[in-house]
């Protein structure tokens, strides 16, 4: 006698691995606005160490390279969640 197939077919992993989810518009938004927050913040603070000391233009150039560099690392850490 032959046998029925199952009713429902085993359910199959997401193409990108199992247990992956895709970001949301939240989670998108989020890391741009820290991305936008850090680097505003970190070069206004190194323009008014810059105003203060007189030294115009290298702390605003550090601090805006450093905020770059704590942009990038956010968005480098939220997305390995997605990857």
């Amino acid at each position: 006698m032959a046998q029925d197939p199952p009713p429902h077919p085993p359910p199959t992993a997401p193409a990108g691995g199992a247990g992956r989810r895709q970001p949301t518009f939240g989670d998108l938004f989020w890391v741009g606005t820290a991305c936008a927050i850090s680097i505003v913040a970190a070069g206004g603070i190194g323009y008014a160490i810059d105003a203060a000391a007189g030294t115009l233009p290298w702390f605003t150039v550090a601090g805006l390279a450093f905020g770059v560099l704590c942009a990038v690392l956010i968005a480098v850490n939220q997305f390995r969640k997605y990857l």
